[in-house]
């Protein structure tokens, strides 16, 4: 879960000038990430979203615009990264000082702070770096500011630059991978900064038993699942799989000092996915783990009575995997949640006529569902286990119950053609709307990712498909063809809108909102097509009025 330096000083089994004046030294920092608009973004999000000046106009920043007060404690809020707080209460129970940093480019200031108490190690976590270039980045913000200190790498992209070094001689194509992945790069420009790798799907306990080992100057380099370079030669460590018990995720919130508790909070009830979407690269080579019920309502009773939280974030792919996993978890929250909300990943099918309800009073505010298509065809092709006339189904029975959605579609996968894209816009546009809710939608042009279904060679045969992430073609389309396609999906689309952020449902009443967020799409649409200064300005001034 993280990358991380060892302090030269522990191999030399010497005290540093802190540990000798008895001063309580940090024994890691936890770098969680940057902030979310300097990560990777294969979505064309801010392509459809209303800017002025450059400043995407948020409902927050449309009342600094309009001369107005900031509506709530809300305003330009983010929400954290469940890893950094997961491994910061994993370690801090087993007696290890912890710092911890959520977005290092905007908190240095802390991270300099935190680099005068001496830690020994920096453990960076790559669950929202998605290559090996953004890793670098950090490991150069790093050294400026502590150009002695040393560094350990790992999750996601470690782990999935494990599993396709382990492929590199077969009939894969790993060469395309080289300029993204740990392991198969070899220009030492990427490497060079980094001690050590934690190469496992959980990796928590492999980090840990690492610190142990540093804190009391025995030799690391021997625990299993680490990878590291020596003379510029890979080497791997014995493998030993992780199975660390749920209960683990079980979170003290009394101990974790309130800076780190935001009122948009994230949850996980799971590890990994049962599903196999044909373009998702996130569950091959990791066991699906569920959260029992009763973890999960601890873990919300405890955020809970902190009084800051007024949201759940689940940050799960597919913890509301069907309708009783669904009905479960909604009566644990009525039970435990003080009427907080929530939003989370849905499985259209899990929702039925007949509970519904139950998730509008559990607190269900927002939900995301994976469409992805709107044609059958396309859907089966994907492996979607789903239909479009199951999809219209639902979008109403949330939309009359007062639920919104944020609805994510692909362009161009294999098999994709204009016709179906047409049919996707057609689905799309025969939502009812009905109630107050919002639709939201997120639109990506598809990426041919290692490790998917779609990238192995059968498929690249069976779909005449070449290419790498964003630059492909297939037999019924080429990238380009998806992107633009992709772009122009705003202007074909009726009352669904960019998604601007979770936290504008609590900055004003629905109905408000929703006239604004009508406003920014028609305003943004004008844009697009240059339509004239005068009917732009006419949307501008209806938008004041309004917000």
């Amino acid at each position: 879960m993280l990358s991380m330096k060892i302090h030269n000083l522990s191999q030399e089994g010497q005290l540093s000038l802190s540990d000798s004046l008895g001063v309580k030294v940090m024994d890691i920092v936890i770098i969680a990430g940057v902030s979310k608009d300097q990560g990777s973004q294969f979505s064309l999000k801010h392509d459809y979203l209303l800017t002025k000046d450059g400043v995407v106009m948020s409902y927050s920043n449309l009342r600094k615009t309009f001369g107005l007060l900031p509506p709530s404690e809300l305003t330009c809020h983010n929400t954290p990264y469940l890893a950094g707080i997961y491994l910061y209460n994993y370690l801090s129970r087993r007696g290890v000082n912890c710092g911890l940093i959520n977005f290092l480019d905007l908190e240095i200031k802390q991270f300099e702070k935190f680099v005068r108490q001496d830690p020994k190690v920096v453990a960076i976590s790559t669950t929202f770096l998605t290559n090996i270039r953004a890793v670098k980045k950090i490991t150069e913000i790093i050294h400026r500011h502590a150009p002695d200190i040393k560094i350990i790498v790992g999750g996601p992209l470690v782990y999935n630059s494990y599993l396709l070094n382990c492929m590199k001689d077969t009939n894969y194509d790993i060469d395309s991978c080289k300029r993204d992945y740990f392991f198969l790069n070899s220009e030492r420009f990427y490497y060079e900064d980094i001690d050590l790798f934690v190469v496992e799907e959980q990796g928590e306990e492999t980090l840990w038993h690492v610190i142990d080992a540093v804190k009391n100057f025995r030799d690391y380099r021997e625990i299993p699942n680490l990878a590291y370079y020596k003379n510029d030669r890979l080497v791997f460590t014995s493998r030993r799989p992780e199975n660390n018990d749920f209960s683990e995720d079980l979170i003290s919130w009394d101990e974790v000092p309130e800076e780190y508790i935001y009122p948009i909070f994230p949850i996980r009830g799971s590890r990994g996915c049962p599903y196999k979407c044909k373009f998702c690269n996130f569950s091959p080579g990791r066991t699906f783990r569920l959260k029992s019920p009763d973890i999960i309502a601890q873990e919300i009773a405890a955020l809970v009575t902190t009084g800051k939280v007024r949201m759940i974030r689940f940050t799960d792919d597919n913890l509301f995997l069907n309708q009783r996993y669904l009905e479960e978890y909604c009566r644990k929250l009525i039970k435990v949640g003080n009427g907080i909300k929530w939003t989370s990943f849905i499985r259209a099918n899990s929702v039925t006529k007949n509970n519904v309800r139950l998730l509008r009073d559990s607190g269900c505010l927002l939900a995301q569902i994976g469409m992805e298509s709107g044609d059958k065809n396309i859907l089966k092709e994907m492996n979607k286990k789903d239909t479009p006339e199951n999809y219209l189904r639902v979008i109403e029975l949330l939309n009359t119950h007062g639920i919104s959605t944020q609805l994510y579609f692909i362009v161009g996968f294999p098999g994709e053609t204009t016709q179906t894209i047409e049919n996707t816009i057609a689905l799309i546009n025969q939502f009812h709307h009905a109630g107050p809710a919002i639709n939201e939608l997120m639109v990506f042009p598809f990426v041919l990712a290692p490790l998917s279904s779609v990238y192995s060679p059968e498929s690249r045969r069976e779909y005449c498909l070449e290419g790498y992430m964003t630059e492909w073609v297939h037999y019924t389309m080429n990238s380009e063809e998806a992107k633009k396609c992709a772009q122009e999906f705003l202007l074909r689309v009726n009352n669904i809108y960019p998604h601007y952020g979770i936290e504008e449902f609590f900055m004003t009443d629905i109905s408000t909102l929703k006239r604004t967020t009508e406003l920014r799409f028609q305003m943004r649409k004008s844009e697009l097509l240059q339509h004239s200064h005068e009917i732009i300005n006419r949307y501008w001034q209806e938008l004041r009025e309004t917000v």
